[in-house]
């Protein structure tokens, strides 16, 4: 098993990719910029540096023009993958305190959107659905509510002063809600195994209520799975953590989806 880190080991030049994250958010908004805060598995102790993602929560005091998003953007994709993929979304200070749901994201990015951002770059009559409108997303609750539980301030107010505990039946709600069609497959195919780790994990809150990293919820997972499926969360951890190559049976991936849908909605 390769090493995990925590915020507090992290290799240098991580730790660098991360204050310039930071210092683009304050180059651009100044003032408006509430602060800036980790989440993810840096916080759980759980992050593996060779693939991990840097999480982030950027809260700012109001919407963001297109031109400011833009702006962001192009500075952060020029770090991108420098030497980790980055994922973040920003909200108003108003729409978490007190906390409303579903969460209302007035930024995001995230490699899935790296393209379309550089479209939009290119040439700004291209629509792009995250630069042209504030939308809900209900995994804001889930960065709030880990953030709640250990997150980590990068720059700005302390987390009491920001944000309001995620209630567990919010953060059910926001985790579960469309849980019957989760696809292993979604988004790109480098987070097929993440995706596998990540149904266990939903499974696991329900059971344990406290948010599981996606290492320990695949252990969790591994303990809770009948026994002929059992094999599936431990090749899925295998690849997430230790980039082994294996093709997993999807007669078998869809009886292990289904047996967890079936328990999540119980």
């Amino acid at each position: 098993m390769r090493d995990l880190v925590g915020f507090d080991n992290l290799p240098s030049e991580i730790a660098v990719q991360i204050d310039k994250v930071v210092n683009i958010w304050r180059k651009h908004l100044g003032t408006q910029l509430v602060g800036v805060y980790l989440h993810g598995s840096i916080v759980l102790n759980a992050f593996m540096p060779q693939s991990g993602d840097i999480d982030l929560l950027v809260v700012v005091e109001d919407s963001l023009d297109i031109p400011t998003k833009l702006a962001v953007a192009k500075d952060i994709i020029e770090i991108e993958g420098k030497p980790c993929p980055l994922e973040m979304s920003a909200v108003r200070l108003e729409d978490i305190t007190p906390w409303k749901t579903p969460g209302n994201c007035v930024f995001h990015y995230s490699d899935f959107w790296r393209d379309r951002y550089l479209e939009k770059l290119s040439d700004p009559s291209v629509e792009c659905y995250v630069v042209d409108n504030e939308f809900p997303d209900a995994d804001v609750a889930s960065y709030i509510k880990l953030i709640c539980q250990c997150g980590i301030v990068l720059y700005g107010r302390e987390i009491k002063e920001v944000f309001s505990d995620v209630s567990d039946e919010d953060f059910w709600e926001a985790i579960s809600t469309e849980v019957d069609s989760y696809n292993f497959y979604d988004y790109l195919p480098r987070y097929f195994a993440s995706n596998i780790l990540i149904l266990g994990r939903i499974l696991s809150f329900k059971e344990m209520k406290v948010i599981l990293s996606k290492y320990d919820g695949g252990l969790w997972m591994i303990e809770h799975v009948p026994d002929d499926l059992k094999y599936l969360p431990q090749l899925a951890m295998k690849i997430w953590y230790e980039g082994e190559q294996h093709e997993l049976p999807k007669d078998d991936l869809e009886k292990l989806r289904e047996f967890l849908i079936e328990e999540i909605m119980k």
